[in-house]
């Protein structure tokens, strides 16, 4: 455990509540470790939850993947409801926010980090702790609140003026911002690159706040759950490998498109088969 990660991610692994009855991992840091590790990456997962939390289908999925995680009276359970098409989120309990003194020293030296909060449990001023890394944030766990009943709705990020341009890359999706177009592109115009993510229409690159669309990779879908995770992961891994930032949003894109022809985190693709993905659509 004392050996740096290739890539170290920052955020409750979280328990999502099934319409079945039963449950499954979920959250950013559950997504994006699992891609990095199907993208050859080593893998570090630093989290919070009750050790009644089973942890084997991140194991199984992501090769080597190490992880620490702080304790906690309870695990970050979600519910997701859906009326129409439309979804309702709703937060059923949180673990403990992270802290950094719970990081291993030598996972500090990390060359990337995303941080991935789905319930405000990252302060932003992680950002601060990885003066060598890339350090990037999917905002969605700092876009979120929720009221006496559970409920999950938006909220504007109050801090984003002060934090945005310590990360290298950002990412969010359409939903995360509830229609909110003029959000994205205020969030663009303060961080050298944000990708807005927009389901089958692809998503949206902004480089110092300048917009370029991204195409999608037409499949059939069969779920779309953490798709902008494994976005945001399969960015970050190319574009640290030394690609421009338009070449690691098209080999993302394709690594998300595969995804969601599957259910859940058993159809995030490995390196080849993204590659293969991207030479027939060349």
């Amino acid at each position: 455990m004392a050996a740096s990660p290739d890539f170290l991610v920052v955020g409750h692994i979280t328990r999502d509540l099934q319409a079945d009855g039963t449950s499954r991992l979920g959250g950013t840091a559950f997504y994006a470790a699992v891609t990095a590790a199907r993208l050859g990456w080593e893998v570090a997962v630093y989290t919070a939850s009750t050790p009644e939390l089973d942890l084997s289908p991140l194991l199984e999925l992501a090769e080597g993947v190490r992880v620490v995680r702080r304790p906690a009276p309870a695990d970050t359970v979600f519910c997701n409801c859906y009326d129409g098409g439309r979804r309702q989120q709703l937060l059923f309990s949180r673990a403990t926010p992270l802290v950094p003194e719970g990081v291993p020293p030598a996972w500090k030296q990390a060359p990337l980090v995303l941080l991935g909060p789905v319930a405000q449990e990252v302060s932003p001023s992680w950002a601060q702790q990885f003066p060598r890394a890339i350090v990037a944030a999917c905002l969605q766990g700092w876009l979120r609140a929720w009221d006496e009943e559970q409920r999950v709705h938006f909220t504007p990020w109050e801090e984003a003026e002060s934090w945005l341009s310590l990360l290298a890359a950002a990412f969010l999706s359409e939903e995360d911002i509830q229609g909110e177009g003029a959000l994205a592109e205020q969030y663009a115009a303060r961080c050298p690159l944000l990708v807005l993510t927009q389901g089958a229409r692809g998503a949206t690159l902004y480089r110092q706040g300048q917009a370029c669309p991204v195409a999608p990779f037409p499949v059939q879908e069969v779920e779309p759950t953490g798709a902008g995770d494994v976005f945001a992961a399969a960015f970050l891994v190319r574009y640290a490998e030394g690609t421009s930032a338009l070449e690691a949003a098209r080999f993302a894109s394709a690594t998300a498109a595969l995804s969601v022809r599957g259910e859940g985190p058993w159809a995030i693709p490995d390196r080849p088969a993204v590659e293969a993905c991207l030479r027939m659509n060349d």
